[in-house]
């Protein structure tokens, strides 16, 4: 070939274009230039690939600095989950050493009331209640005309009327009386849970319901909602959490619904308390467990935890729908036989319950029929039912259980004669009620103060202690005290020199028989120095026991009957004052002075009608402050951090899917389709599937179907919803960093950006905020029957407004238009995401000055022309940092505000 022209020369040796760096001298094919514009492109391309190649390798090589920043966060992520382990280990810990406590109070108390037993001449309980103290403020129930209606929807066109709504109950009136146990027993259908839930307020809260009638408490017509902090309510499912053991359910639920300022020493008294109620001494470190996953509890142990969560609260008047389903008959007995002892302290309990042997429905006082329709059968004592329907002529068979026969008559199945046809059950039986309650009504008219008196002395039955016995107080006493001076003069002739602990031992073993252990005797002696000091022995020599301080306590121990917890502790009896000083507490007022033992001691009828009522007001009888904000906010921390702590096989199996997809998105970003850290549609993707997957994992942190009748439950007893929002979001701060740290570490480690790790995860933690806020926003707002849709629904929102919305080549788009910038604005938080990154990534490596290939040269050029057309950013702001971390924030406590209103708006009904 001839030698090129110096034209020819001149041409290939000027510069051409090119993007992002120097000109470049071009060499020619064979002596002579490449034709066309292909032929130039092809040499370009050629040219920056060698060229570029030793600086593509140094922005790919990973920084020491940043392996130093991922090892100091992995670091702090491992030392915070340490923490959450060593907060287990101690709880843990305490919970065993709780366990042993209870034992050494138990032995000491069986010890104490075998010399009690010994001593007395009237029947002993067998157990001290030291938490769960009596019920002084008492509540009776009396309801008048109860009507229930089911109003239906109104027609399908808009002129059609309404069909008529279903009368559930009618005309239903009745009494309930403090420290009884009643019983709400009836047909398949009479309307036994409406009524119940009727009395509680829960019926009035939805709107397809009406309620007439009138409810009094103690005399004065209102609303058993102003008592929701004094009351219990267990529902007949199991609501519990599984993933706690019994007494972490029990002891919760006693920090949330007991008065503020309870000491943790009485919480924990009353943990054991309801653990001896109700026979689960033995399971109280077991997880509770459910029959999905199996192990942890039987059903029977289940429903006395269920239970338990609700005596936690030392309710005053406490409602049980059906607490004896799903036990047999021997659990059945020992649930009842367990709330008849709280009944003793002065709670009221009111049951829905079906069946019950003949040995369980002799421990209830009252019974309420209800018979087909909701109307009233027979309301009264239960062991007036059997004669009243005798009285109408039915006959019992022998051997019957009067339970099961009462219900045969209700229903219309009889087979014996009787002067009422079965035809006609079970409309007489109505009418003949209502026959009897207008005669007695005109009676009471005629005399109203003996009725007046039968009420009182009814209402005060159950609290008369000696009544069974028949021996009055003062004789009582008298026998304790000869008795104790008898077997103290064995000791100690003279009775003038306190015990030392052996001489005392001795003693001790002279009442019982049996020698006291070590621990018996220390705790016995504790106690009297503890109730020494609190009374009126100034001359207590500490460690001894002398004869007077021992009979005090002996005495006072006698009259406070299975409570005694106001001698044990001077902060427990400095509790009582302070909750209300006008209460006397019976348990608690002996040391003080002595002529306690022979001052005449008021009947409960009398203390009872002392105190009167006025729900809702501060002040009253019956108010009850709870923990507020920050102590119910606390609780709710610690509770969550149990549950977060016991999740971690969950937790473990979802991070490596996080870590899989951050792998699996690098490789093919660096290895597969070869782009530069930098490209918008690669930070795009990475932003895109961290907030999938972190949205898809908040919907269980208000969105768990196990836990949101526990939520409901704790609502209406006087939860603050806030606390328990806020709270649970605190410790989500633990998976949202525990993810966003995971994901980021592993994208960064395989694509190498050549900018420092904590300024790279910056981003990716405010997208995180954003995705966990739209999780929240879709377990709030879902109704319960459809929270299983919460995945698809926050899959489609997080891609509509991270794809979609923030696609970096439709910017200029979006830009275009005022209003369509707003929008995206607003909601698409990869609109935000991205540019902060990148521009982030254009500051920190100097891209501008960095050779780059045509086509990635181009998405270069273009993504800073399509982000710099933004308006919508604080000004100074070129690389839209703070702007985007303003945006991205606001952006997420927003969903979080909405996520709130949804959790207090729906389900309201559930939450009364």
């Amino acid at each position: 070939l001839p030698p090129p022209s110096q034209e020819l020369l001149s041409e290939a040796e000027d510069p051409l274009p090119t993007v992002g760096g120097p000109p470049q001298v071009h060499a020619s094919f064979g002596g002579a230039p490449l034709p066309g514009l292909e032929a130039r492109e092809r040499v370009l391309i050629d040219l920056d690939d060698v060229n570029q190649q030793p600086a593509e390798q140094a922005v790919r090589e990973v920084p020491r600095s940043a392996k130093v920043e991922c090892m100091v966060t992995f670091v702090v992520v491992m030392v915070g989950m340490g923490a959450m382990y060593l907060l287990q280990v101690r709880i843990t810990a305490k919970a065993h050493l709780l366990r042993s406590s209870m034992e050494d109070t138990q032995n000491t108390d069986k010890y104490l009331l075998q010399i009690l037993a010994n001593f007395s001449a009237k029947a002993v309980e067998d157990y001290i209640f030291h938490g769960i103290r009596p019920k002084h403020k008492t509540v009776s129930i009396k309801f008048e005309g109860l009507s229930t209606t089911v109003n239906s929807a109104g027609g399908c066109l808009p002129w059609s009327s309404a069909p008529e709504g279903k009368k559930v109950l009618m005309s239903v009136s009745g009494e309930f009386y403090a420290g009884h146990v009643a019983a709400i027993m009836g047909t398949s259908g009479a309307g036994k849970t409406t009524f119940l839930n009727v009395l509680c307020g829960k019926i009035g809260a939805m709107g397809n319901w009406s309620v007439d009638g009138k409810v009094y408490i103690n005399g004065d017509e209102t609303e058993l909602t102003e008592l929701k902090n004094v009351m219990g309510f267990v529902p007949q499912d199991d609501v519990v959490h599984d993933i706690m053991t019994v007494r972490e359910n029990i002891m919760f639920s006693a920090k949330l619904r007991n008065p503020a300022g309870t000491t943790p020493h009485r919480i924990d008294k009353i943990c054991d308390d309801v653990l001896h109620v109700l026979q689960l001494e033995a399971q109280q470190n077991m997880r509770v467990g459910n029959r999905m996953t199996g192990g942890g509890l039987s059903g029977g142990q289940r429903k006395r935890v269920n239970v338990g969560l609700e005596l936690a609260a030392c309710p005053t008047l406490l409602f049980l729908d059906e607490p004896t389903s799903g036990l047999d008959s021997t659990g059945s007995l020992l649930l009842i036989t367990q709330l008849k002892k709280m009944a003793q302290l002065g709670m009221t309990i009111i049951m829905v319950i079906h069946q019950p042997r003949y040995s369980l429905f002799t421990q209830i006082d009252d019974v309420l029929l209800l018979g087909k329709g909701g109307r009233t059968v027979y309301t009264g004592p239960t062991e007036g039912a059997k004669p009243y329907f005798e009285e109408l002529g039915f006959t019992m068979p022998a051997d019957e259980n009067p339970a099961d026969w009462i219900m045969d008559v209700m229903a219309g199945q009889i087979e014996t004669e009787c002067s009422i046809p079965a035809s006609e059950l079970p409309g007489r039986l109505f009418v003949e009620w209502e026959a009897k309650m207008s005669s007695v009504d005109m009676r009471e008219e005629d005399d109203e103060d003996e009725a007046a008196a039968a009420v009182a002395i009814r209402a005060a039955s159950n609290f008369t202690r000696n009544s069974s016995t028949g021996v009055a107080p003062e004789s009582e006493e008298e026998c304790i005290k000869a008795r104790l001076l008898e077997s103290w003069k064995q000791v100690d002739g003279p009775v003038t020199t306190p015990l030392d602990p052996p001489a005392f031992a001795e003693f001790l073993t002279r009442c019982t028989g049996v020698q006291p252990n070590d621990q018996v005797l220390e705790a016995i002696i504790k106690r009297i120095d503890v109730a020494a000091s609190c009374g009126r022995f100034n001359d207590h020599l500490e460690g001894h026991v002398a004869h007077k301080e021992f009979e005090h306590y002996l005495l006072a121990l006698s009259r406070g009957g299975m409570t005694f917890a106001g001698l044990e502790s001077k902060t427990i009896q400095d509790e009582d004052e302070d909750e209300d000083e006008d209460e006397v507490d019976e348990s608690s007022d002996s040391p003080s002075d002595s002529s306690d033992a022979e001052a005449p001691r008021e009947t409960s009828a009398q203390f009872t009608e002392k105190r009167t009522f006025r729900a809702g007001q501060k002040g009253s009888d019956l108010y009850r402050a709870l923990p507020g904000f920050w102590g119910q906010l606390w609780v709710v921390i610690v509770r969550r951090a149990f549950v977060w702590w016991r999740s971690q096989g969950l937790r473990m199996m979802f991070l490596f899917v996080v870590e899989f997809a951050a792998l699996f998105l690098g490789i093919m970003d660096r290895y597969i389709f070869g782009n530069p850290p930098w490209l918008p549609t690669s930070i795009l993707e990475a932003q895109i599937s961290i907030a999938l997957l972190v949205s898809v994992y908040s919907l269980q942190t208000f969105g768990n179907p196990a836990e949101l009748p526990a939520f409901w439950r704790e609502c209406s007893h006087g939860l603050n919803r806030l606390s328990y929002f806020i709270g649970r979001n605190l410790v989500d701060i633990l998976d949202s960093v525990l993810f966003c740290f995971g994901f980021t570490a592993m994208y960064y480690m395989v694509t190498g950006p050549d900018m420092q790790m904590k300024i790279y995860a910056i981003p990716f933690g405010f997208i995180t905020y954003v995705a966990f806020g739209w999780g929240y926003v879709a377990s709030c707002w879902l109704p319960y029957d459809m929270i299983s849709l919460g995945p698809f629904v926050t899959t489609l929102l997080c891609f509509i407004f991270g794809g979609i919305l923030g696609q970096p080549n439709q910017m200029a788009t979006y830009f275009s238009n005022y209003f369509y910038e707003v929008c995206v604005d607003t909601i698409g938080y990869t609109r935000w995401g991205v540019p902060m990154l990148f521009y982030q990534y254009v500051s920190e490596a100097n891209l501008t000055a960095v050779p780059k290939s045509l086509q990635n040269g181009y998405l270069f050029d273009e993504a800073l022309k399509d982000y710099r057309d933004a308006r919508l950013v604080f000004s100074g702001d070129v690389d839209t940092w703070y702007t985007a971390m303003f945006a991205l924030g606001t952006m997420g406590t927003v969903l979080r505000v909405i996520a709130f209103i949804g959790l207090v708006v729906n389900n309201k009904e559930k939450q009364v």
